[in-house]
């Protein structure tokens, strides 16, 4: 082929060279037909050497037909028709130029830098055109990644914004509220000072009432806007964690780059367990609640606590025989013991005892009267008693505030008791304090007693070898979130699943109707725009009554937890996860679902 230009007799072989150059070139004549290409650019193109030889380059690398706004080959034309015009090298911008897949299943997205250059002859004559291109397309879709992510974190300032003005609004009327009651208050006071002790202790006990329910409902809009920004931010960590794990987990192991990345994720997860905290005292986490022994509960955590608490604590526990049955997360309820067993610790920095108490207790009238959101029953209570510094009495009323806390900076979040207050109000409970200053503090907890038999199934823990966690099922992931459906999606496809995916529950449907028959598995966000994921399962269950579900949030509504999800085959997913985690729970799912509607792993 020496009429190309390239071969000279007897000298290197040019060819040879420019095909083997680690760069992406083509080589182009005049009249715009390939030449010669590198193999690099055949690797990125994913074309052969004799398909694309000899034809022209807008023949072989056409516009995308499905990309109405395409303006690659018009802007590619005009590159090298300046070229062509004025013998020089032109510099393009970067630009959007799909390019075809080779097994005809469409176009692929793809963004270049390219530059074109003349090659001439001793008459100064352009005898070939030189094209060489960088493929950006990772760089783009990063940078497109990261404005989206600061839109976002915009979003959120925005309505955090709004959040403080509405709450300062409500405040302020809370607040004349609170002068105009007492204006009555005293007006009241005048009329009925001369009546009986009896009327004087009622009024009081009235007024300790008002002041609990004031409490309580200050704590319920707090957890409200606590709960709403955590369910933001777990969006954005389940992002931030699957692209920061599966960007670690390419690099070698002696990558310096790759430390970098495992802090990213650290620090990931720390932040989900801060949000993990804020949705415990907001009431928005999912519960598993089991029947449980609490005395068998706290022989469990024994060894624990007490290396936990240090040596120069004496732990005592004082379990009442014939303790009643209550029905609780078992993990929630544990974390409620360590977290006060750790406060306990903290209150005694030179050593004391520590005792665990459990009782049948029954809660009455006049103790419901007193405490606005008890009903009277049977409960089964356990307290936590240290010997330490005790609690100021100011202090007590925000003692379950979050972020609240009387230890020195730096040594807590003040979330522990916010989320001991959440996890036992979830639970259908209620917590009390007892302290006095220089002899120590008491937490009771009192939980509703159940009758149901003792709950005997042992919590499976998630399989741990990635070779349990590849599939090749067919998932349909549903979640209005952008960047959360692109993470699940490429983590799913990575394991070797064939993913469908919608941005919401109503396009979902929509799939499904259109003849999505052999899907294995449903994964759906709970709260979505049109058609939430629990209303979307309702439809799907009409055909597909087997068909296993996953659903993912970052915080979901009491009807799903108490209903939607407890139906066999469902599962659910708290954000901000691991892509572990959710490879685990898709694994659990389809080896459990039935065998006809699964594909072979």
């Amino acid at each position: 082929m020496s009429h190309t230009g390239f071969e000279t007799a007897g000298g290197p072989d040019w060819r040879a060279l420019f095909e083997g150059a680690p760069g992406l070139f083509l080589a182009l004549t005049p009249n715009l037909h390939i030449v010669a290409v590198s193999q690099a650019y055949l690797d990125a193109t994913m074309t052969r050497r004799e398909a694309i030889v000899g034809r022209g380059i807008f023949d072989v690398f056409p516009d995308n037909p499905g990309d109405p706004g395409a303006t690659g080959v018009a802007n590619l034309r005009a590159s090298l028709q300046r070229v062509l015009a004025t013998r020089r090298a032109d510099t393009m911008a970067v630009q959007k130029y799909d390019i075809p897949r080779p097994d005809g299943g469409g176009f692929e997205e793809r963004y270049w830098s390219p530059v074109n250059s003349p090659v001439l002859d001793a008459a100064g004559e352009v005898v070939f055109l030189v094209h060489r291109v960088e493929d950006v397309t990772e760089f783009v879709k990063l940078r497109r990644l990261e404005r989206d992510h600061d839109r976002r974190a915009t979003e959120l300032q925005s309505r955090a914004g709004q959040m403080e003005v509405e709450i300062l609004r409500r405040s302020q009327e809370l607040q004349a509220a609170n002068a105009a009651l007492r204006h009555l208050q005293e007006q009241l006071e005048d009329r009925v000072r001369a009546r009986t002790v009896e009327l004087e202790r009622a009024h009081a006990a009235l007024r300790q009432s008002e002041t609990q329910l004031r409490q309580a409902q200050k704590l319920e809009a707090v957890g409200r806007l606590a709960g709403g920004v955590a369910h933001d931010f777990n969006n954005l960590l389940t992002v931030i964690l699957g692209y920061g794990t599966m960007l670690r987990d390419q690099m070698p192991a002696t990558d310096s780059a790759r430390r970098d990345f495992d802090e990213v994720v650290l620090a990931a997860e720390r932040a989900s367990r801060l949000t993990g905290q804020l949705l415990a005292f907001s009431r928005q986490q999912v519960l598993e609640p089991r029947v449980l022994d609490l005395n068998a509960v706290l022989a469990e955590l024994d060894g624990m606590l007490r290396r936990l608490i240090g040596e120069d604590i004496d732990l005592v526990t004082a379990a009442t025989d014939g303790l009643w049955r209550v029905k609780a997360d078992p993990g929630q309820l544990e974390q409620v013991v360590v977290n006060l067993a750790v406060n306990a610790r903290d209150a005694m920095p030179t050593g004391g005892k520590l005792t665990l108490e459990t009782a049948n207790v029954t809660l009455d009238e006049h103790y419901a009267h007193a405490h606005a959101e008890v009903r009277p029953g049977e409960y089964v209570m356990f307290a936590v008693s240290d010997t330490g510094t005790g609690i100021p009495p100011e202090l007590r009323s925000r003692l379950f505030e979050p972020f609240f806390t009387t230890k020195e900076r730096g040594r807590g979040t003040g979330l522990g008791l916010s989320t001991i207050h959440g996890i036992v109000k979830q639970s259908e409970g209620h917590i009390e304090v007892y302290s006095e200053l220089g002899r120590g503090t008491t937490f009771k907890v009192y939980l509703p007693r159940v009758r149901d038999s003792l709950d005997a199934t042992p919590r499976q823990p998630p399989p741990d070898q990635e070779a349990v966690l590849r599939g090749s099922e067919t998932i349909l992931v549903v979640e209005d979130e952008d960047a959360i459906r692109r993470v699940v999606r490429k983590a799913l496809e990575q394991r070797g699943y064939t993913v469908l995916e919608a941005a919401d529950g109503a396009q979902g449907l929509n799939l499904l109707q259109q003849g999505a028959t052999t899907l294995d598995l449903l994964i759906a966000d709970v709260v979505m725009p049109h058609m939430g994921g629990a209303e979307l399962v309702r439809h799907v269950e009409r055909d597909r009554p087997d068909l296993p579900v996953l659903f993912v949030s970052g915080y979901t509504d009491r009807a799903l937890v108490h209903q939607g999800w407890r139906r066999p085959g469902t599962a659910f997913l708290q954000k901000p996860f691991t892509l572990e985690a959710l490879a685990g729970k898709v694994r659990q799912l389809l080896d459990a679902a039935p065998s006809r509607s699964r594909s072979a792993r």
